[in-house]
């Protein structure tokens, strides 16, 4: 009979999958320095692994983490957690449309209440970082505490989209997706005398429409913690200027400084939303002004790493080694995948 009790403490817990770069790279560095990682990949959920919840101690029950036969991981013992690229459970082999959905929601209800029962600092909570990764939300908080945001209006209505892009300028409007991942992916993109002749298609699902901003650079701001690491990147001689992860490859990206007062403004953000981790998109101007575009809660920082030197791995590292102060999760529907661009 299998014990429901842990045989041996897991200390960081790493929610994202095998296929994560960004994931395995600290994984490695912390196993590297002798620290306890479990890589939890929820799509090992039901195939690979097993859960167990055991309430011997109602006010502190245990949770039990099994994969592949191997010895039962105490995941309530995690001393901090690291909400990285959580997928969901793999009911592919379940036989029928309506078994799968109701094995689906009885995996999504038992793994998400799972999250509430950790007390160790998160890094996002998954509720927290929900909410945070709301666009609609990220631009008024960003505008509350004082950074600059492009006019923008989020439509389906079609007549409302003209009008805006009638008010702004065609060639001056950008319209972008809220979400795009490998599968589905959607460029930001100016408005252009073909896109105006489609817009009845903006019926079919709200749209983000925005000023476009005229920039020097696109800057990167990825935050861990108390550590701020501002990038640099140059798109304006590549092939697509509009978005820089369409022509990464040919941006020019350095390591770069902020005014003294968007720091401040982006701290006010971070704490605002109660972001442990965030990757912050501005514009900077010809006039040097920082104009806040979105917030990625769990925005890819590889890319900018491996061109500036940033030690952004190891202060991710650093921060699941001795995180902050405990955030406990208030839980929250599985967040959904992302896309293989920089985001």
């Amino acid at each position: 009979m299998v014990r429901a009790v842990a045989e041996r403490p897991t200390v960081i817990v790493v929610i994202s999958h095998p296929g994560d770069p960004h994931a395995v790279r600290v994984t490695d560095l912390l196993r590297s320095e002798g620290q306890e990682v479990l890589l939890l990949d929820i799509s090992a959920f039901p195939g690979r692994a097993a859960l167990t919840v055991d309430y011997a101690d109602p006010a502190r029950p245990s949770v039990g983490y099994r994969e592949d036969g191997g010895p039962i991981l105490d995941l309530s013992s995690a001393t901090a957690v690291w909400w990285r690229r959580p997928q969901v459970a793999d009911v592919s082999s379940i036989d029928g449309h309506d078994a799968q959905m109701f094995t689906a929601g009885e995996w999504n209800e038992a793994i998400h209440g799972v999250w509430m029962l950790l007390d160790a600092p998160w890094c996002n909570p998954p509720g927290v970082d929900e909410m945070a990764g709301r666009k609609t939300h990220q631009l008024r908080v960003a505008a509350e505490v004082g950074l600059t945001v492009p006019r923008t209006r989020i439509t389906s209505d079609p007549d409302a989209a003209r009008t805006f892009i009638h008010e702004v300028g065609l060639g001056r409007t950008i319209f972008k997706t809220f979400s795009a991942t490998h599968r589905v992916w959607r460029e930001t993109r100016l408005v252009t005398e073909d896109e105006l002749a489609s817009i009845a298609s903006v019926r079919l699902a709200p749209v983000i429409f925005q000023q476009y901003i005229e920039a020097v650079a696109d800057i990167r701001v990825t935050v861990v913690g108390d550590q701020l690491f501002a990038a640099a990147i140059d798109a304006s001689a590549t092939d697509y200027p509009v978005d820089f992860r369409m022509s990464l490859g040919q941006a020019n990206t350095t390591a770069t400084e902020l005014p003294a007062v968007v720091v401040a403004r982006l701290r006010a953000y971070m704490d605002r939303m109660g972001l442990v981790y965030g990757a912050i998109d501005l514009r900077r101007t010809p006039s040097g002004e920082h104009v806040f575009l979105e917030c990625n809660t769990a925005g890819e920082f590889l890319f900018i790493e491996l061109r500036t030197g940033q030690p952004i791995t190891r202060a991710m590292a650093d921060w699941l080694t001795r995180p902050g102060a405990p955030r406990r999760s208030p839980g929250s529907r599985p967040s959904r995948a992302r896309g293989t661009k920089p985001s």
